[in-house]
């Protein structure tokens, strides 16, 4: 009997990736899909819907189909992920009823939350699915023996949630969420802009000053960039001049917000574990890991070593498939439960 296919797949709140056995990732672009409003085909699926955002006109439905890192949308969440498998990498129905799927979610979603990922899967044709730990991934990805009777402390900073979460013989001992990272930014970048400036701009525009302008670092020199947006008085458009000076204003606030969360994990982590902490550092990832001067904010307000991991962005899918490669040892079945 021919071996399973395995497919690992990061949902994640702001960006996709899926991984497929033999393949490697097929898949990593942003979590959007655009349909026709008429026949409810899709027309785009990741960046080029992405690029689609605030832009299109009444004919076409652009869908976000997770929402502070769950799904919000089913039927938008397998259309696009059924485009990717079958459109992208050409798999047929036969061979995804066969795949061993693994889902990588936040440590904190709800019993009720997780029985909508596995619906989904289903709805899909997946018999065999497992939902994993984005934090327990995202170790694994980055290179750590989570497995060995070491404490590890993984911070995942995504689109939708931190994930704060303490690791120790394979599994997650201690671990909390928030609903602020990536695109709880983007919002407050906006709400900043239209208040300050009195000019509205939009979720493509938030997102490339979050990227452009953001910086922890303590005497990191003021940097400004022009922004098209429209004018809420006059109606019309019109260039802004945003610094780096008025993204601190929104991201420092929600960087204390992340440190706040990691000293509570810290407080209530048993002592044999902190000092394998403090000796193994905290390690960083997600898209809101890569942001200027990270390691040394959380440094000087924790004083507990803190690493990046190489490959932030990627890591959750590439611990998908370590655990795909060892299914056998690790992988627990929930509807086997």
């Amino acid at each position: 009997m021919a071996e399973k296919l395995g497919i690992g797949i990061d949902l994640g709140t702001a960006n996709l990736l899926v991984y497929v056995e033999k393949r490697g990732i097929i898949f990593n672009e942003p979590s959007v899909v655009a349909f026709d409003y008429e026949s409810e085909q899709i027309v785009a699926a990741g960046l080029d819907a992405h690029q689609m955002v605030g832009k299109s006109h009444k004919k076409i439905s652009v869908i976000k189909p997770l929402k502070n890192g769950v799904i919000s949308d089913m039927q938008a969440a397998k259309a696009l992920l059924t485009y990717i498998l079958k459109k992208v990498d050409n798999l047929t129905s036969r061979e995804l009823a066969n795949a061993v799927t693994v889902m990588c979610c936040p440590s904190e979603v709800t019993p009720i939350e997780r029985e909508v990922m596995i619906e989904l899967g289903k709805n899909m044709g997946i018999k065999d699915i497992f939902i994993e730990e984005e934090i327990k991934a995202g170790a694994l990805g980055a290179g750590i023996d989570i497995f060995k009777s070491r404490g590890n402390m993984i911070v995942d900073i995504g689109g939708g949630t931190t994930d704060v979460g303490v690791l120790s013989f394979g599994d997650i001992v201690l671990s909390r969420t928030i609903r602020k990272a990536g695109n709880y930014i983007d919002a407050e970048i906006i709400k900043l802009i239209k208040k300050k400036y009195k000019i509205e701009i939009g979720e493509l525009t938030s997102e490339q000053c979050k990227i452009e302008l953001s910086d922890l670092r303590e005497n990191a020199p003021t940097v400004a960039v022009r922004y098209a947006g429209r004018d809420i008085v006059k109606g019309i458009p019109k260039y802004v001049e945003i610094s780096s000076d008025d993204i601190r204003e929104i991201i420092i606030p929600t960087y204390e917000e992340i440190v706040k969360l990691i000293m509570s994990v810290l407080k209530d982590t048993a002592p044999e574990l902190s000092a394998d902490i403090y000796q193994n550092g905290i390690l960083f990832t997600g898209g809101g890991s890569l942001i200027r001067g990270i390691e040394d904010f959380i440094w000087k307000r924790i004083q507990v070593p803190v690493r990046v991991a190489n490959n932030p962005l990627t890591c959750v899918a590439e611990g998908a498939k370590y655990l795909l490669k060892n299914r056998g040892d690790y992988l627990v079945n929930p509807l086997q439960l």
